[in-house]
């Protein structure tokens, strides 16, 4: 049996969803034939996940690991070069030990639905959208050239895009929770649309 890391923060975790609705146990209800370990923990970073990495990816010695964060880093204001910087070492350690390295880029925040918890301030929830636009753009691209081939190359699921696609004609709000940061059933369900491809 295939096993897989799912290594994040809480868009992994599924906080705030019913049990069961999120994509991660969707995901894994639905490949049974592959052994799906959830490693989500809600409000953590990226710097949290490399450190946490060897013990709970490498160690593990799975076929590959969906990597998923960025968010809490950026919200709290650390700067888009370390989030880049860390998602490249998760990434490349996972080649050099022959796991295949799969990468969401993070979902934004709805610019209206979430403003409450940012204080109101329209300027800060702008500035974290245009910081995950800038990892969606530029970044991954970079991680690409880099690691987008050999035997274990790396996949990119850009949710910053996706997300944006559907807003552009439904609208942010179905798409996170009341505070417009956690997914929502359907941000769950684009998420799943976009890796279950990627394991069959």
């Amino acid at each position: 049996m295939k096993k897989v890391v799912l290594l994040g923060d809480s868009l992994t975790a599924g906080w705030g969803l019913p049990q069961g609705e999120n994509w991660s146990c969707k995901l894994a209800k639905e490949l049974s034939d592959i052994e799906f370990i959830n490693r989500g923990v809600p409000g953590d970073t990226t710097t949290g996940m490399l450190s946490r990495f060897k013990l709970q990816v490498i160690d593990a010695k799975p076929d590959a690991f969906v990597l998923f964060g960025g968010l809490n880093d950026l919200n709290w204001g650390t700067d888009i070069s370390v989030v880049a910087s860390n998602l490249n070492s998760m990434i490349a350690q996972a080649q050099h030990h022959g796991i295949k390295p799969i990468l969401i880029i993070t979902s934004a925040v709805d610019p209206i639905g979430s403003l409450p918890m940012f204080g109101n301030n329209s300027e800060t929830v702008e500035t974290l959208r245009q910081s995950i636009k800038t990892l969606s753009s530029q970044h991954s691209e970079k991680l690409k050239a880099m690691y987008g081939h050999g035997p274990y190359k790396l996949d990119v699921v850009d949710a910053f895009i996706a997300f944006e696609e559907h807003a552009t004609s439904h609208g942010y709000a179905e798409l996170y929770q009341s505070d417009g940061i956690h997914l929502s059933p359907c941000g769950a369900d684009i998420i799943l649309e976009k890796v279950r491809p990627l394991f069959l």
